[in-house]
């Protein structure tokens, strides 16, 4: 629960560690909370557990945590061994100290920028900037404040967006065209919030369900949902206090090709291995699981790719087919190497959320609301335009929340799909570790 293991296959974990102990016991897995019963047949009396801990990923103490796992259920050692080592894992301090998440956060936006939003070279040290300000803020500020971490969400998307469309509006005069603007708004604004998405949350919760546990998958799906929204509204602020500040703020949902880097390939390829590598070091991850991480996240968003351009604009099918390639991988190196699947997979379904979400376009359209509050405000306020106002923004939140469950349904098919091909009958011992 700590470090991020798979939600949906918690309770299955812990009944087949109670089946090598020999305890007689049940389980109830809700987020953040383990509930645990241990009966005693002889008195008919049972004890209950609760253990509450806050959802993580660490990518380097979950691989560590479950060789403990694993030890223990093939009785290579005790439980007095597991339970010091375990010990030892989470008294054990981040593997990357705080300046190092900031300045990768920034590396991590501005390489998502390119492959995902359409960013160009000149957008990059612009997102650069808003990531490492976004960095801060959820790693330095908000673990200091409990008052502001309530509020973290809607004031990064705001504050990025307004950045992005305050930098965006700048312009200059290219190949003879006067007017055009130097940076594209769209890449800079969904790029600088690319790292808060609740992709993996909304995934956690869409497995849950598929897994028929309901209890923790609705839970969590309401919570993503609503925090979705959350960020729908922040990039709509944001975009609007500016609208309101410039009359000619820009309204471009896209970016122009003009100062590209020309090859379609060299613009997305390249940047999907440097993001693998810094989501390894923003989660905690070892350099040893590197290679395959950067293998399985790349083989997933080239599959992506090329069906997304094939297919167009179904992207549900296109978010499968790439779950489904980065879980047979996964899978297959957890199988034939004796590796460990989930740590392997997580990069490759934080590649994917960020291009599904793109191809949607649902992160980007709260600037249509802006453009069409300010101008009721420039037109006195007529009561139709303030219900075209009203129902543009209530779309505008509510497509970032429907966009990223239809992403997260898509990728949770493939991932279930690649596992019963490769676990056609599961696994006998040890519960699949495995999304």
């Amino acid at each position: 629960m700590l470090f991020g293991a798979p939600t949906h296959r918690l309770e299955e974990y812990m009944q087949m560690t109670a089946k090598v102990l020999q305890v007689d016991s049940q389980y109830l897995y809700v987020p953040g909370c383990m509930i645990m019963s241990f009966d005693d047949p002889s008195t008919r009396t049972a004890e209950v557990n609760l253990v509450r801990v806050s959802q993580g990923v660490d990518l380097g103490r979950l691989s560590e945590t479950h060789n403990v796992y694993k030890n223990v259920i093939h009785d290579v050692i005790g439980i007095e061994e597991a339970t010091q080592e375990l010990e030892d894992i989470m008294k054990r301090p981040p593997r990357y100290n705080k300046l190092t998440i900031v300045l990768v956060c920034g590396l991590a936006t501005a390489m998502v920028g390119p492959f995902a939003f359409g960013a160009r070279p000149i957008d990059m040290p612009i997102i650069f900037c808003n990531g490492c300000l976004l960095g801060i803020m959820q790693h330095v500020i908000a673990p200091r404040s409990v008052l502001y971490s309530n509020v973290f969400e809607v004031t990064a998307s705001v504050l990025t967006s307004f950045i992005a469309r305050a930098i965006g509006s700048i312009t200059t005069t290219i190949h003879d065209k006067p007017h055009q603007y130097l940076f594209c708004f769209s890449a800079i604004a969904q790029s600088s919030i690319a790292l808060i998405l609740p992709g993996y949350t909304v995934l956690c919760s869409s497995l849950e369900l598929q897994s028929h546990k309901i209890v923790p998958g609705s839970i969590r799906m309401v919570y993503a949902i609503i925090y979705s929204l959350f960020l729908g509204y922040g990039v709509t602020v944001g975009t609007t206090i500016y609208g309101l500040i410039d009359r000619n703020a820009t309204s471009s949902t896209t970016c122009p090709n003009m100062l590209g880097f020309g090859n379609p390939y060299v613009a997305r390829f390249p940047f999907v291995i440097a993001f693998s590598i810094c989501l390894l070091i923003i989660n905690q991850g070892k350099w040893k699981q590197g290679p395959v991480m950067v293998i399985i996240s790349f083989s997933g968003y080239v599959t992506n790719y090329f069906v997304t351009k094939r297919l167009g604009t179904n992207t549900q099918v296109a978010n499968t087919v790439g779950a489904f390639a980065i879980g047979v991988m996964g899978n297959l190196y957890s199988r034939l190497w004796h590796g460990h699947a989930a740590t392997a997979i997580l990069p490759g379904i934080f590649v994917l959320v960020p291009s599904g979400l793109a191809a949607s376009g649902s992160l980007i359209t709260g600037v249509e609301s802006a453009d069409a509050i300010r101008s009721n405000i420039s037109s006195n306020a007529t009561s139709s335009n303030q219900s075209a106002a009203g129902t543009g923004q209530q779309k505008s939140v509510q497509d970032l929340g429907f966009g990223m469950v239809q992403v997260a349904i898509g990728i949770t098919v493939g991932l279930f799909m690649a596992a019963l091909v490769v676990y056609p009958l599961g696994k006998r011992r040890s519960g699949l570790f495995s999304f």
